[in-house]
């Protein structure tokens, strides 16, 4: 059934990217690529640019005007730099836990989207998923194929057993529920609680505060790296490893991301970010691609099972 707003006007739907100057330029990418992968739904483009002085807005700007997009830069209330720190995690880490506090209140629904992922195919069917009444639509993380891994993630942040645990690298959120419920706000203060305790920062207490109201999609719209092979036609692909599709060594199983990348930033300031690959470089991506696919069958078969 087709998402409908509550009230008797159509729904207002937004995307929304965070990240500090560094990855300023993938997640204006990001937005892009959701821009580019709708053809009925009409959708906000949110940016939350942590710290985000002159330059950088003029630098987001440009990119947007090049595009013919509007991107909505939103102000940051992530904690300033001379404020209290929360453990080891840099602001740009914690930006999706501020999002109740800068997002507009008149969206309906809500995509986020890590800096690190892009949109590869048609997202109007996401935005009108169903959420069967609850709060978040996400995709399980890569974890879950690792019962032991899971179960001692679980125990540790205090989730059920054998409970189901998501990926925070591609949200959709029903935006109206979140704020009303004050979800991320509770996410937010349990973190700020106890802020070492989370391995996965706040993934973990999304997890916690969204636990039995958040409701599975397709893993094909957070195809996260580990799981890419076993997702068919994804939609959103998520690049997980260390390894990104804009450095000069690619991951190989995103090697044909690169093109997008180099595209968008070309003729902008951004142009640098994304590194040419010089045949060394893709041999290294071959070599370690080949290399991983020998050294660790028991963990890619775990995957296979779980996410096919």
């Amino acid at each position: 059934m087709p998402f409908t707003a509550s009230s008797n006007d159509a729904p207002t739907f937004g995307a929304i990217a965070c990240a500090d100057a560094n990855m300023l330029p993938a997640a204006c990418c990001a937005l892009l690529s959701i821009h580019n992968n709708l053809s009925k739904v009409k959708v906000r483009l949110l940016l939350l640019a942590i710290g985000a002085g002159d330059k950088q807005v003029r630098d987001i700007e440009s990119f947007a005007s090049r595009h013919s997009i509007t991107i909505e830069i939103l102000g940051d209330p992530t904690p300033k730099a001379e404020e209290p720190a929360f453990g080891r995690w840099s602001r740009a880490t914690l930006a999706r836990l501020y999002m109740d506090l800068t997002v507009p209140e008149d969206i309906d629904r809500l995509l986020y989207i890590d800096a690190d992922a892009v949109a590869v195919a048609p997202l109007d069917m996401l935005f009108q998923v169903d959420l069967a009444g609850s709060a978040l639509g996400a995709v399980d993380d890569y974890l879950m194929a690792f019962p032991e891994k899971i179960g001692r993630r679980q125990r540790r942040i205090g989730l059920k057993p054998g409970g189901r645990y998501f990926n925070a690298g591609v949200l959709l959120f029903d935006w109206r529920k979140s704020l009303d419920n004050g979800l991320i706000k509770k996410a937010r203060d349990t973190f700020e609680r106890q802020p070492e305790l989370y391995e996965a920062h706040d993934q973990d207490v999304l997890n916690i505060a969204y636990e039995d109201n958040w409701q599975a999609v397709d893993a094909r719209f957070n195809a996260q790296t580990g799981i890419l092979p076993f997702v068919g036609k994804p939609a959103i692909v998520h690049f997980t490893g260390r390894k990104k599709p804009w450095q000069a060594v690619v991951p190989w199983t995103h090697r044909r991301m690169k093109p997008f990348y180099r595209e968008a930033l070309a003729g902008t300031d951004w142009a640098p970010f994304c590194k040419p690959s010089s045949f060394p470089d893709n041999l290294a991506s071959f070599a370690g691609h080949y290399s991983t696919l020998l050294t660790t069958p028991a963990k890619i078969a775990s995957a296979r099972a779980y996410f096919r």
